[in-house]
């Protein structure tokens, strides 16, 4: 299993991931699927929360953002870990307990998790650690992200939370082109030969 950021290169026509920077939470042979941390949506994360039966206490209080077109109704939570969070086991992992919640672990503390129970916990605590919804997902078929990759749709970076948590949702896709080290209109992406 890999994870990283997926950052649409300029060439990238799709109207759906143009210009986006996507979370990858996991990628292998079975697939890839990741949210989108750069598009926001006009609904807010206590809206979510009411509607989901949530009581809201403060851990969650950014905009919504739009995670991709696959299951638009889905919520799934991105946050970094504390020691107040409820625990998590790997989504991948076939012999984790099964009374613990599943979660994507993206890296030593990044987290995403579609989970009830965990958005209602952190949503519920008073937290100074980022953390945002996202309502839908970005999902590829086996091999579909490689041969997008390959096709030169999508430069893949290792993760970066400040970018994640940091930089404005509007501005995230240009700070991962900048942090390339070169100006977006000299780089042009172009299918990798075999």
């Amino acid at each position: 299993m890999k994870t990283g950021m997926l950052v649409a290169a300029p060439n990238m026509e799709d109207s759906f991931f143009s210009r986006t920077v996507v979370l990858l939470c996991d990628y292998g042979e079975d697939g890839a699927i990741g949210v989108i941390t750069n598009r926001i949506t006009d609904v807010t994360s206590e809206e979510v929360l009411k509607q989901m039966d949530i009581e809201a206490g403060g851990g969650i209080r950014s905009i919504v953002r739009w995670g991709g077109p696959v299951q638009p109704g889905a919520v799934f939570l991105t946050f970094r870990t504390t020691d107040e969070d409820p625990p998590v086991r790997d989504v991948n992992d076939p012999e984790g307990d099964d009374d613990v919640e599943p979660a994507f672990l993206v890296n030593d503390a990044l987290r995403v998790s579609p989970a009830r129970s965990v958005i209602a916990a952190v949503a519920e605590q008073t937290r100074t650690h980022p953390a945002f919804l996202t309502l839908g997902y970005a999902g590829w078929a086996p091999g579909q992200l490689d041969r997008e990759i390959q096709s030169g749709s999508w430069i893949l970076l290792d993760v970066d939370e400040a970018i994640v948590f940091g930089v404005d949702p509007e501005d995230q896709w240009e700070q991962c082109i900048r942090s390339l080290g070169i100006d977006e209109s000299l780089l042009w992406m172009h299918p990798v030969e075999e």
